[in-house]
């Protein structure tokens, strides 16, 4: 009984505690790439989620806050754990998207952007190419083991802005803003050989129909820009996977918490 009884009054502040890692945890994953994908059902992501925090909460329950007196003190707790845990997985998911974001502007360099599929993870029709360099990403992020670190910069935050302590959300949104750029930056390094292709086969182009007006360029020249960015792709897309890859493992290991 008396064991029964200790149960029982230790039960809502473990539930309490787990509410927390779980509201950090939880929008962690759903923010973030790979396991957070919107292909993946939305109850498997919830479970994992759940999973996470069970294996977390054993590490960190001794130094999570205890349960609070009131509903505002309980809001108080939980908003700054979803916008910790949303701020990780999104900076990790920007990132990751840079080889995705490469493959649009690849469709549109090359001639192909009306060949459209539906993102789930973005809710609209993006270029064939970019939901394939998409999919490649995630496929190459969970290959090559960098999913991990995303994981590790989760637990490593409890240690960086314990739970109940201020957030620095001016430094978080200058920190966001420097993923932002970075991962565009990325992007359009990636894609680089063919925007100057581009730019150097439509200046031609625009030489060609001055020269002799009668002929109809874009007839002749849109089949042999589809045909040429699809052989370069093809000649380059390794080293591309290998610049993409390199850049985002340290992107990954400079996340905040490793």
């Amino acid at each position: 009984m008396d064991a029964l009884q200790l149960l029982s009054q230790a039960l809502p502040s473990h539930a309490f505690g787990f509410m927390l890692v779980v509201a950090r945890v939880g929008s962690a994953l759903l923010m973030g790439p790979g396991l957070g994908e919107n292909d993946i059902p939305a109850t498997v992501r919830a479970a994992l989620a759940v999973v996470f925090s069970i294996l977390i909460y054993p590490l960190l329950r001794t130094d999570l806050p205890s349960t609070p007196a009131t509903v505002a003190e309980l809001v108080g707790l939980l908003v700054p754990e979803i916008v910790i845990g949303a701020w990780i997985g999104l900076m990790a998911r920007i990132v990751t998207m840079a080889f995705a974001m490469a493959g649009g502007i690849i469709s549109f360099m090359i001639g192909l952007s009306s060949v459209l599929q539906i993102d789930p993870s973005l809710g609209t029709q993006v270029p064939g190419l970019q939901r394939l360099f998409s999919l490649a990403a995630i496929a190459l992020l969970f290959a090559s083991g960098l999913y991990i670190l995303p994981i590790q910069a989760i637990i490593g935050t409890y240690d960086l802005v314990p739970p109940g302590h201020v957030f620095d959300l001016g430094g978080a949104t200058d920190l966001l803003t420097r993923v932002i750029s970075t991962s565009f930056g990325l992007a359009l390094r990636l894609a680089a050989p063919f925007i100057v292709l581009c730019i150097a086969w439509q200046a031609m182009m625009g030489f060609v129909s001055r020269l002799v007006p009668n002929i109809h360029t874009h007839v002749v020249s849109a089949p042999a820009q589809i045909l040429g960015g699809l052989a370069l792709l093809g000649a380059g897309v390794t080293v591309m996977v290998g610049s993409w890859s390199a850049a985002l493992s340290r992107a990954l290991s400079s996340l905040p918490g490793l």
